[in-house]
């Protein structure tokens, strides 16, 4: 598995003499818009930091996969907060949905921090087609189930 931290130097390393802070947003790109697997994951949209306050997105691709785009600067979004590690990682939170009973397929994968004092650690943020958005605490591995 490639850390968080690997992952920030491999993009700080195509821009030159940057630092990033830590992660802003990572989001899922899904194979056929619908996924069930980690399998189904072929790569990230991730946004990082700087600790100059700028923000940079770009692509990676998940192993098996090869590639990654050139990082871009970006606005930074608000609401949300940096953070440069966590617990659970996606292939953790995939198998922690499918023993929930709000649905197995999802269209939708993001791990982010919201800016808000309940909110004590990162979360993954998953959307399934049956209109359940779950929540998965990513250090706890606590969920938590909506119906949109």
């Amino acid at each position: 598995m490639i850390s968080l931290k690997d992952t920030m130097e491999e993009a700080a390393a195509k821009l030159g003499e940057v630092q990033f802070k830590g992660l802003m947003l990572k989001e899922a790109r899904i194979k056929n818009g619908a996924g069930s697997s980690p399998e189904d994951v072929l790569g990230w949209d991730y946004m990082f930091r700087t600790n100059e306050g700028v923000c940079y997105k770009y692509y990676a691709a998940q192993p098996p996969l090869l590639g990654m785009t050139q990082p871009v600067p970006v606005p930074c979004p608000l609401g949300i907060q940096t953070f440069d590690s966590y617990e659970i990682d996606f292939k953790k939170a995939i198998e922690i949905l499918n023993s929930m009973n709000c649905g197995d397929v999802f269209v939708a994968m993001t791990l982010s921090w919201a800016l808000t004092p309940e909110c004590t650690e990162p979360y993954w943020h998953i959307r399934t087609t049956l209109g359940s958005d779950i929540a998965i605490g990513a250090n706890s591995g606590k969920p938590n189930c909506n119906k949109l």
